[in-house]
Parts: C-alpha cells; structure tokens; sequence
C-alpha cells in the first residue's frame, strides 16, 4: 500500500493532469479524466483568464519546468481553497485519476520527483500571486 499519495491535494493533482506533467511518469490519462480538466480550466477561467491560459500554454509544452509546474499548482490550490466550483473541479479529477489502474504510483513518483508535497495545515499563511 502507497501512503505518499493521499498528502496530494485535489488542486496539486489536477494541476498536474491540466499541465500534462502527470504525463512525465508515463501515464495516460482516459477520454473522461480530459472532459474534467475542460470543466476545472473552464472554472478557473471564470476566476482568473491568466492562470487558465498558463496552464493551457503549459500543457503544450514540451519541457515543464519543475518551476513551473510549482507555480501553477501553487496558483491553483489557492483558487480551489476560495472557489467551490475549481474545489469540486479538482476533486473530480483528483477521484478520476486514482480510480485509474497505477496511478498511486505514478502520482507517488511524481510528487516525489518534483517536491509537490502538503506536508500538513498551514495556519495564517498570506500567499501572494503577481501575473
């Protein structure tokens, strides 16, 4: 049994599928995981149109920075913990993508290659996104 997973946020996971960057672990993810990333991207758009084509130009790229992938996932944890519509978005992929057969794994390695970790609650923590 896996436990790593289960410290991935929906948001982080869902980033991670929307980016692609899931991809690097060598999963594919199936036709109805790709229409949940099409609601989560049309939610965010909602929200914030930057953040939204960054992961969409993200997606389209053939090198995604670790960096990168960083931001955007930081960028996206923030709008799922303020918007319940990008929440339940994320959640339904975060459920989509685990219900796969290897994804824990796959999920585990990636988190572990590029430090996308929750390590627990933060409390009074300001975050500050410039675009």
């Amino acid at each position: 049994m896996v436990e790593p997973v289960t410290s991935l946020t929906a948001a982080t996971i869902a980033t991670l599928v929307a980016t692609k960057a899931f991809e690097k672990t060598g999963e594919k993810v199936s036709e109805s995981v790709w229409n949940l990333v099409g609601k989560l991207l049309s939610a965010i758009r909602k929200k914030n149109v930057t953040i939204a084509t960054a992961i969409e130009a993200a997606a389209q790229s053939p090198q995604l920075s670790e960096q990168q992938i960083k931001g955007l996932t930081a960028k996206v944890e923030v709008l799922a913990a303020t918007d319940p519509e990008i929440q339940q978005a994320a959640q339904a992929i975060q459920t989509a993508v685990q219900a796969q057969p290897g994804a824990i794994v796959n999920l585990t390695q990636l988190a572990d290659k590029i430090g996308v970790v929750n390590q627990g609650t933060i409390i009074n923590q300001t975050n500050t996104i410039t675009l």
